[in-house]
């Protein structure tokens, strides 16, 4: 598809600041509410005393967890307001609400709260002991995960080398631009709520369940969405309950908007990983063997830990085709901040690991990093370490262009006295929901053409930054043969839009770009049928495109023409497309299966320049190539690279969120250092169209697989300028001068 005349619809309303974000809204009466935070990671609550709060000016009520009408904590996830027991430090116990959110702080000031705290635990490994405190039923195993293929220990058996390394990440944040906020209405005897987000049918059915409410009495509409990376979804529940508890009991509208220091404090994070690789070689590099065994901390409550720990899992061997596999990922329950999806959802913990790994063991084998990876990447037809037969594999194509556009050379000292050198890393990742998901993987989608030829498109999936609705205006406009100017995607309102499912897993122009297309096709194809009744011809002749309807040569009517005359004979220009995953199956006994419908490839190179002096790592030049098959927007698809790799260098030089016996340390931006412009201009994003994939669209997503990539090529850099490597993430400036001082020491003996 080109990309002649393409324009997202939203771009001049948010480069104007006309945008509206949740946070903007107003309504008459509107209440400010304020959460009460437990400062304790694991504490019980004796008493909580609201008097002096509710005798403070302007405030309407104070409320707690007796207050939720409906469930307030389904088992091992977190509950709306903590009753009884607390176990995450910042977790809300009351919410204040008053005239003003000046008015609501000082009074949430005022509830004075006893606790008794208690004992917690922190480290995720300690967590899974049998001395461990135990924060639900018998023992702290949030989930696992087994990946089975052939005989490790034969595998090992005919290695000629054997390594084993443990690779660690780090918690960190979404730092979306716009923080967490709600606004719940209270009206027509429900609730309409205001509120960024990713899933709106999701917050629906939660809202619902939280508040005690049909689903037909809960409405979910969708502002701006100032960012999300995998967030807004279970932070936006709890803060939406919040927000509604004060709404239902006041028959006030109410607005909760989490300040930068609230989203930190309680806010969802990535998980962090430890992971030990036990890897088997013969001698000229092929790979006999893989164990890994692996623990992240899911923090104090359930949340998406059981798909994030699922996809981990069977993504964690890498690209490789291994006869033999064995993967055991853990999660575990702690009384830290709880983890949830974040941009990627598993890939960039585990790929790190082993494509670090991959690195290591070519060294060991004094065997370029290029050879080892091509001797042993799937190919078409390859045996994945899950037993499925992959299919459409272009990550040959990927590695070549790499090698032609990288080429690794060799390490050097610059004049300024930095070393300077590269790495490289590849990766397959699973497209959508996978077979371990919870949800349906299906996307609906409506399109209606109005009497004048315009067209409206109705869609659930959100525009989170990422051109989604863009894109599938452009998908419908094509079908129908109109230009873009006549399609406009309407606001995101659960009240007349299909479910389309989570706009996560880079399912957003797969599920809902096929979805569109059925629509359209639907409407193009009754149109045709009017219009070739009324010529006299087979419908099947009649071709749209430039705005007008043709046959044999003919001009029939324009495309306005033909929807008006489809209005007067009474046809409905209107069309429900419903886009089906193909089937996924996952064996939990045999630890088997076809575990996601597609998989997307891709390679990135990292050149890095390190003052040993200082330990500041500079990335001078990051080529990230993704094979996306059919490309829709050219321009579209780098800026979506380009982002994923501004977010993964953030991940792999200075972000953390780390606490300190469960209470975060960094609670603002001044602390939590998240990369600039400055820090992004070595990146080079190319998006390839080397093999369509696997849906009638030929797309493939790419927005999570882009994060993925930079940590391990920048670490697999950094190992080959200073001979030096570094197993833990991020890659600070203090860990880089204490390994350099390390290496010192030890070559002076």
């Amino acid at each position: 598809m080109g990309n002649e005349g393409f324009c997202r619809a939203d771009v001049m309303e948010k480069l104007t600041g006309a945008a509206k974000y949740a946070d903007d809204l107003q309504f008459p009466r509107m209440l400010h509410a304020v959460t009460v935070r437990c400062p304790h990671p694991r504490a019980r609550i004796l008493e909580i005393d609201a008097a002096a709060a509710l005798g403070m000016p302007g405030v309407a009520g104070v409320y707690t967890a007796k207050d939720v009408p409906g469930v307030n904590q389904p088992p091992c996830d977190k509950p709306m307001l903590a009753d009884e027991l607390v176990n995450s430090a910042g977790d809300g116990v009351a919410v204040v609400a008053a005239e003003t959110r000046e008015q609501a702080e000082a009074a949430a000031a005022a509830v004075k709260v006893r606790y008794e705290p208690l004992p917690a635990v922190f480290d995720p490994v300690k967590a899974l002991s049998d001395r461990s405190v135990v924060l639900y039923g018998d023992h702290n195993l949030a989930c696992e995960h087994l990946v089975r293929k052939g005989d490790v220990e034969a595998g090992f058996a005919k290695a000629d080398v054997v390594l084993e390394r443990t690779y660690k990440t780090q918690r960190i944040q979404h730092s979306a631009i716009e923080g967490d906020v709600a606004v719940v209405v209270p009206e027509g005897g429900g609730i309409t709520v205001y509120a960024p987000c990713k899933f709106p049918f999701n917050i629906k059915k939660s809202l619902a369940a939280t508040c005690g409410l049909p689903q037909n009495r809960v409405r979910v509409i969708q502002p701006a969405v100032g960012g999300s990376f995998g967030g807004k979804d279970i932070d936006i529940v709890v803060i939406a309950t919040r927000a509604a508890v004060a709404a239902m009991k006041t028959g006030r509208p109410c607005k909760m908007a989490w300040t930068r220091e609230e989203c930190m404090v309680e806010g969802t994070k990535r998980h962090p990983f430890r992971l030990t690789y036990r890897i088997g070689a013969t001698r000229d590099g092929k790979i006999t063997a893989l164990r890994i065994d692996g623990v992240a901390d899911a923090g104090a409550y359930r949340s998406r830990s059981l798909a994030t720990i699922w996809r981990a899992a069977v993504e964690a061997a890498g690209p490789y085709e291994i006869e033999n596999v064995h993967t055991h990922i853990r999660a575990a329950f702690t009384n830290n901040v709880y983890s949830d999806a974040v941009r990627g959802f598993g890939s960039p913990q585990v790929d790190f690991a082993s494509e670090s790994l991959i690195d290591e063991l070519a060294s060991e084998l004094h065997i370029d990093p290029y050879a080892l990876r091509r001797k042993n990447m799937v190919r078409e037809g390859s045996i994945g370490a899950t037993g499925q037969t992959l299919t459409r594999v272009s990550l040959p194509q990927c590695l070549d262009r790499l090698e032609r556009e990288f080429p690794l050379g060799a390490p050097e000292i610059t004049p300024e006295g930095k070393y300077r050198a590269r790495g490289i890393a590849c990766l397959h990742r699973g497209e959508s929901y996978g077979a371990a998901a919870r949800d349906a993987d299906v996307a609906g989608t409506d399109v209606r053409v109005q009497a004048d030829g315009s067209v409206n498109i109705y869609t659930s999936i959100s525009e989170v930054g990422q051109g989604a609705h863009a894109i599938m205006a452009k998908v419908c406009a094509g079908v129908l043969g109109v230009p873009l100017a006549n399609v406009t995607v309407c606001p995101v309102d659960t009240a007349y839009v299909p479910d389309s499912g989570a706009t996560a897993g880079s399912r957003g122009t797969i599920s809902g770009g096929n979805a569109v297309r059925l629509a359209a096709e639907a409407v193009r194809d009754e149109m045709a049928a009017v219009v070739a009744e009324q010529a006299g011809i087979p419908a099947a002749e009649i071709a749209f495109a430039d705005g007008m309807l043709t046959a044999r040569g003919q001009t029939l009517a324009s495309f306005a023409e033909a929807a008006g005359l489809c209005a007067l004979a009474g046809v409905r220009t209107d069309a429900h497309g419903q886009w089906v995953a193909p089937r996924t199956s996952w064996d939990f006994e045999r630890a088997q299966g076809n575990t996601y419908y597609a998989f997307s490839y891709g390679a990135a190179g990292a050149e890095v320049e390190i003052d040993p002096v200082t330990g500041k790592i500079e990335v001078t030049d990051l080529l990230c190539l993704h094979d996306i098959g059919e490309i829709v927007n050219y321009p579209e698809a780098c800026g979506q690279i380009a982002g994923g790799v501004a977010m993964a260098l953030g991940y792999t030089l200075t972000e953390q969120a780390e606490p300190e016996n469960g209470v975060l340390k960094t609670r603002n931006f001044n602390t939590y250092l998240l990369p600039t412009a400055m820090d992004t201009k070595g990146v080079r994003a190319l998006p390839l169209a080397e093999v369509p994939a696997e849906n009638p669209l030929g797309v493939h997503g790419v927005g999570e697989a882009s994060t993925a990539l930079v940590a391990p090529a920048v670490a697999n850099a950094i190992d080959r300028a200073l001979g030096v490597r570094l197993r833990e993430l991020p890659f600070t400036l203090e860990t880089v001068r204490a390994a350099v001082e390390q290496k010192r020491k030890e070559a002076q003996g």
